[in-house]
């Protein structure tokens, strides 16, 4: 076996870290491979002739930021992203990936059977796919795709871009740590080059609609969640089959404004023909969650026993059943 070590010692020229060293007491600031090195001070003074940072759409969505909006299916994402899409375009200009709906389907959505259609703002760019498009030869699905998305950056002017939905960004899983770091590298890459601020919409896995929703419950790779600056949730309310509620699950720019004691609660509505999460109060979390019965937690610490004499890990269990792995434990230890 080779010692990759001693063979990693003899041939790397430590002059050059001294040289380096020597550069970086002089100056206060080096680069090298990765890193750019200055005092803390110098960063603060580089800040100073940087704006300092707009709240779009409250504290949901900060300027220059890379944001991940995650619910289930069906409760919203696009309802919602539409909705801030809009308010945003009132004074700037925004790109909006719909990759989902039709123009039809679209069109149901902000008018009143297809008749009194909503006026948007013209700074509103909305973007789907060509019905056939032929890639160049030689050059990947995420490379056409993003090259794409830079040229119509550019044409527009668009300093917002709202992406509906992850999924669709690569060919392959997003949800693996191989492919999710690459694909938020290139988002973050994209996000510096061009000013941006974005939005990107994506799944929750099966969650307890008797617990609150968690950053870990966002679907695939943590890589999403760690790359990003801020990550916000819709959730559905036990009071009413039209109720949401919108929470905060990372926030990077200021404190945590909408967490679990002070959730945004939301109608789902059509209003002068556009369809929109109105905004009702401001509640707790708990409030709007299943409550489990005697009988329902007998249920399910029965389906837990009954998972596990099948050889499945807490892990596995906790996916199926929509709870966290630390409660599979909890039940468990009462089988002791």
């Amino acid at each position: 076996m080779i010692d990759t070590t001693t063979d990693f010692k003899s041939n790397f020229n430590f002059s050059l870290l001294e040289d380096e060293s020597k550069t970086l007491l002089e100056d206060k600031a080096i680069e090298t491979g990765f890193f750019n090195c200055r005092t803390a001070n110098e960063c603060i003074d580089a800040a100073k002739n940087q704006p300092i940072p707009k709240k779009l759409f409250s504290s949901l969505i900060v300027e220059g930021e890379l944001i991940i909006c995650v619910a289930d299916t069906g409760v919203g994402k696009s309802i919602y992203a539409v909705q801030i899409a809009n308010e945003i375009s009132k004074t700037a200009k925004v790109l909006y990936l719909d990759l989902e709906l039709s123009d039809k389907q679209f069109q149901n959505r902000y008018s009143e059977n297809y008749e009194n259609e909503y006026k948007f703002n013209e700074n509103f760019f909305r973007v789907v796919f060509k019905r056939r498009y032929e890639m160049p030869n030689n050059v990947s699905y995420e490379d056409y795709f993003i090259d794409s998305l830079k040229v119509l950056i550019t044409r527009t002017g668009s300093t917002i871009v709202i992406i509906d939905n992850m999924t669709r960004l690569i060919s392959t899983d997003s949800d693996k740590a191989s492919t999710a770091k690459p694909l938020m590298d290139r988002l973050n890459d994209l996000k510096f080059d061009f000013n941006l601020t974005m939005v990107l919409l994506e799944h929750t896995k099966k969650t307890d609609p008797s617990r609150p929703i968690q950053l870990n419950d966002l679907q695939g790779s943590k890589m999403k969640a760690n790359f990003s600056d801020a990550v916000f949730t819709i959730g559905r309310s036990v009071k009413d089959k039209n109720l949401r509620y919108v929470k905060q699950l990372k926030v990077r720019s200021s404190e945590f404004e909408f967490d679990s004691d002070n959730i945004i609660v939301y109608e789902v509505i059509k209003e002068n023909s556009f369809l929109q999460l109105k905004f009702i109060d401001y509640g707790n979390e708990n409030d709007h969650l299943k409550q489990l019965t005697d009988n329902d937690k007998e249920n399910r610490y029965e389906k837990i026993i009954e998972l596990k004499s099948h050889g499945l890990s807490n892990i596995q269990i906790g996916k199926q059943l929509g709870i966290s792995e630390g409660a599979i434990r909890k039940q468990l230890k009462k089988t002791i």
